[in-house]
C-alpha cells in the first residue's frame, strides 16, 4: 500500500531513520516525512486502514514539545507535571519563519507556523494545538490516597461519600483549588510573557473538578486579554467510565445553575446516560470516545486552532493514544501541549471520493 501524502507531500519510505532528533530544523518535506513515518507506525494507523469508520484520522505532529512520555520516568509515579513554556523546543526552525517579523519569540513562531500549514494545506486537512489540562486534586483523589488501591477499588469508590465528604462527580479539594490558581499564574505568563497564543475555544468534561478547574485556570485570564470566557460542556470528553461514582457526573441543570456562563453543547441529555452501563468501559471504548471527541471538535472548531480542553488523567492518555502521541500519566493540575494534524477521510482537494 502506498504511503498517503501529507499536505501535499509524497514521503520517501526511506527516510525513517534520518530525523531522530527532537531538535531539528523543519523544513517543509522533512516535517511531513516525518510526521509520516509515525502516522503509519501509530496503533491509530493501524486501525485505519483495518476500515475503521472513523471519519478522521490524527497525528500528533512530532519535533514541536518534548516527548513527555520520555521523561515520565522522572516524576513521582511516572505523573509528568507541567513543562516550563509547556515543552516547547526552543530554538526550533520553521518553514514559516520570518526573519523581518516583529516577534521572534518562540511562541509566536510556532502560532505563525500553526497557521501557515493551515494556509497550505490541502482542505480535508488541518492542524490545531491542543492544550490539554487536567484538573485540579479532588476529593476522589484525597480518599483514594488516604484508603489504599486495594479498598479504593473493592470498595470505597462506589460510593457517594461518607458522612464527612462526597466523592461522586467530586469537587476540587483545597489543595487541587491552589494548583489551578497555580495554573492560572503559569497560564497568563506564558500568554503575557512567552507569547503563546491564547485558546480561542475553551472545552471542558462536564464533571464538576473540570468546571471547577476551568474557571480558577482561564476565566481571569480571558477577561484581562478582553476575550470572552464561555467554555463549552462537552460530554464526551469525560473521564473513563470505572463504574466509580467519581466518575459519573450531575443533571444538566445543576451545570446550568452553577456555570452560566458555560455553553453546554446541544443534545447534551439532563440524566447522565453513561449511568446506564452495565460494566466499565474498555480502554479501547475509551480511546475510541475519544477519537469521536476529537472529530467533532475539529468539525464545531474549524475556524479556531488553538484550542483548550480540561479534562482527567485517564482521558488525557486516551487523547494521546487516538493522535499517535506517547501514552503517560499527568499529575493533578498539570497543563501539556500537543499540535495535532487532522485528517478528514473519503476526501480529495475538499471534494468527497465517489
Amino acid at each position: 500500500m502506498p504511503l498517503p501524502r501529507i499536505c501535499g507531500v509524497t514521503p520517501d519510505p526511506n527516510l525513517k531513520n534520518n530525523f531522530a532528533g527532537t531538535t531539528t530544523s523543519l523544513s517543509e518535506s522533512k516535517h511531513h516525512d516525518i510526521l509520516t513515518i509515525n502516522y503509519l507506525e501509530s496503533t491509530h494507523q493501524l486501525r485505519y486502514y483495518q476500515g475503521m469508520t472513523n471519519r478522521w484520522t490524527f497525528q500528533a505532529v512530532p519535533g514541536i514539545f518534548v516527548e513527555i512520555a520520555d521523561i515520565a520516568h522522572q516524576y513521582p509515579q511516572g505523573k509528568v507535571t507541567t513543562q516550563p513554556s509547556l515543552g516547547l523546543i526552543p530554538g526550533q526552525k520553521y518553514p514559516s519563519d520570518d526573519p523581518d517579523a516583529s516577534d521572534q519569540r518562540d511562541w509566536a513562531r510556532l502560532a505563525a507556523y500553526v497557521r501557515w500549514l493551515n494556509e497550505t494545506c490541502p482542505e480535508n486537512v488541518c492542524y490545531k494545538l491542543l492544550y490539554l489540562t487536567r484538573h485540579g486534586t479532588g476529593v476522589h483523589n484525597k480518599v483514594h490516597a488516604e484508603v489504599g488501591s486495594e479498598a479504593w477499588n473493592s470498595r470505597v469508590s462506589f460510593q457517594d461519600g461518607n458522612d464527612k465528604e462526597t466523592w461522586f462527580d467530586a469537587f476540587l479539594t483545597d489543595v487541587g483549588i491552589q494548583q489551578a490558581t497555580e495554573l492560572n499564574t503559569f497560564w497568563t505568563n506564558l500568554i503575557n510573557i512567552d507569547g503563546a497564543p491564547l485558546p480561542e475555544i475553551l472545552y471542558t468534561s462536564p464533571l464538576a473538578r473540570c468546571l471547577q478547574t476551568t474557571s480558577l485556570v482561564f476565566s481571569s485570564l480571558m477577561s484581562s486579554r478582553s476575550a470572552t470566557f464561555q467554555p463549552k460542556v462537552k460530554e464526551l470528553l469525560r473521564e473513563r467510565i470505572t463504574m466509580h461514582t467519581c466518575d459519573f457526573r450531575r443533571p444538566r441543570t445543576w451545570i446550568a445553575e452553577k456555570y452560566p456562563n458555560y455553553k453546554i453543547e446541544e443534545g447534551f441529555t439532563e440524566d447522565d446516560g453513561f449511568r446506564k452501563r452495565s460494566g466499565p468501559e474498555t480502554r479501547e471504548e475509551h480511546v475510541e470516545r475519544k477519537q469521536r471527541a476529537l472529530e467533532e471538535i475539529f468539525e464545531e472548531a474549524k475556524d479556531s486552532q488553538f484550542l483548550s480542553l480540561t479534562v482527567h488523567s485517564y482521558a488525557i492518555r486516551a487523547i494521546q493514544a487516538a493522535v499517535g502521541a506517547g501514552v503517560c500519566r499527568t499529575r493533578e493540575g498539570t497543563s501539556i501541549a500537543l499540535l495535532v494534524r487532522g485528517e478528514r477521510r473519503g476526501e480529495v482537494n475538499g471534494a468527497a471520493e465517489g
